[in-house]
């Protein structure tokens, strides 16, 4: 069977969190889009993990965990969060990289800063977008470069002397040497110059074999390239239709598919948030959520649930199962809003727009829910508070997918799990 987990807000929905758990019945775990920009916060054994590129699967022994042609790979990230998940579980876990997924290299994080896009699109500077760029540009550099240092040492001084042109006067551009990276990178990937696949044929044969296979997807539905809330978005595909880009294999083979959302809604950096509290509410969500981003450590601006946003994404993906994050947040507030259409031009929509131009002019209609107080833990799905059960039940409803798994704190205990 294979399952897939998907983000369907603007990222650090707690994928992290429900993805560790499926992993356990997992025989392969994929990661099939992004780069390093992406902070999946995990706790292992009462250990905290701030993952950003190692995916679920390396916690458990057995598990194959593959890196698809989606990913942008940073080779010194990776070996020092390798390194350190090996520590933890006392072997180096399973990993395969796509040969055909590429690489961050110095002069990407460099150029971020160069052209400043970092600050006006809100990005974490981790030199994402300009390697996604080179991918598309064709002057990138590709994990299967790492067979052949020759040819990868060409590749990165023809690269270097186009970067040099276009930024003459960049002394950092200007000291770099293609022999000391195509040394530095094939120090970094030491561990895996064996584990260089073709990821394609490995994942579909462990579908063919009815292996349990997890895909697990990075960011969140909203910061899509290309269905999300343009242009303050990333620079992959963070829907379910980027695993078919990312592996070529058919989606159709992927019959679960997990959404996962918070119980209500949160941005880091620029970008439109029509549900968007600046009040002492915000803060509170804030603060009783940790809402600081894994990778950067940015406040996260907090709000309503935009249940606009979310059908959208819902019907992107094909949502079977939703998985709600962070219930326990919003314990105590006496009532709980929801927005459930936008007004635009003094008239309301159901309907989530495609640019984030047109989703700065909407602001928010909605609806108000009873709060509840006490524990939101419970023993059993049915021991929920009243009111936090009709909550979880106002979103089913609403988006017509049922609730499977209800997170009320970051361990994974603090989990309740619904047979659907």
């Amino acid at each position: 069977m294979a399952t897939a987990v998907l983000g369907l807000q603007w990222g650090d929905e707690g994928k992290g969190k429900i993805t560790h758990l499926l992993a356990r019945s997992a025989s392969m775990v994929v990661r099939f889009n992004g780069g390093p920009n992406a902070g999946h916060t995990v706790i292992d054994r009462g250990v905290k993990f701030g993952t950003h590129l190692l995916p679920a699967g390396v916690f458990y022994p057995g598990v194959t965990s593959v890196l698809a042609g989606g990913v942008v790979i940073d080779l010194d990230v990776m070996r020092r969060e390798y390194e350190e998940v090996a520590r933890h579980v006392g072997r180096g876990p399973a990993l395969l990289l796509a040969e055909n997924a590429h690489l961050i290299l110095p002069y990407h994080r460099m150029l971020e800063e160069l052209e400043g896009s970092g600050s006006r699109f809100g990005t974490t500077r981790r030199g994402i977008s300009p390697a996604y760029r080179d991918k598309v540009a064709h002057v990138g550099v590709r994990v299967g470069d790492l067979l052949e240092p020759e040819r990868l040492r060409e590749r990165i001084a023809w690269r270097l002397d186009l970067l040099r042109r276009e930024w003459p006067q960049s002394e950092e551009f200007r000291d770099l040497d293609p022999k000391g990276i195509v040394r530095r990178q094939l120090e970094l990937a030491e561990p895996w110059m064996g584990s260089i696949v073709d990821a394609s044929l490995v994942v579909e044969r462990a579908l063919d074999a009815g292996d349990e296979v997890l895909f697990e997807g990075a960011q969140g539905t909203l910061l899509d390239v290309d269905f999300g809330t343009y242009p303050y978005v990333t620079s992959s595909s963070t829907v379910f239709a980027g695993i078919g880009t990312s592996l070529g294999i058919e989606g159709s083979s992927i019959h679960s598919r997990v959404g996962v959302t918070k119980a209500y809604q949160t941005r880091v950096g620029e970008g439109p948030f029509p549900t968007e509290l600046t009040d002492g509410i915000g803060a509170s969500l804030r603060e009783r959520g940790g809402e600081f981003g894994t990778t950067t450590g940015r406040p996260r601006r907090c709000g309503w649930l935009d249940l606009v946003a979310l059908r959208y994404a819902v019907r992107l993906n094909g949502i079977t199962e939703l998985a709600l994050t962070k219930l326990d947040v919003l314990e105590g507030l006496p009532t709980i809003k929801v927005c459930s259409a936008y007004r635009v031009g003094g008239e309301t929509t159901d309907r989530f727009p495609l640019s984030g131009d047109r989703l700065a002019e909407c602001e928010a209609v909605y609806e108000e829910l009873p709060g509840w107080k006490g524990d939101t833990g419970a023993g059993a799905w049915d021991e929920l508070p009243a009111a936090a059960g009709q909550y979880v039940a106002f979103i089913e409803e609403a988006t017509d997918v049922p609730v499977g798994l209800v997170s009320y704190g970051p361990s994974p205990e603090e989990t309740l799990r619904r047979p659907l």
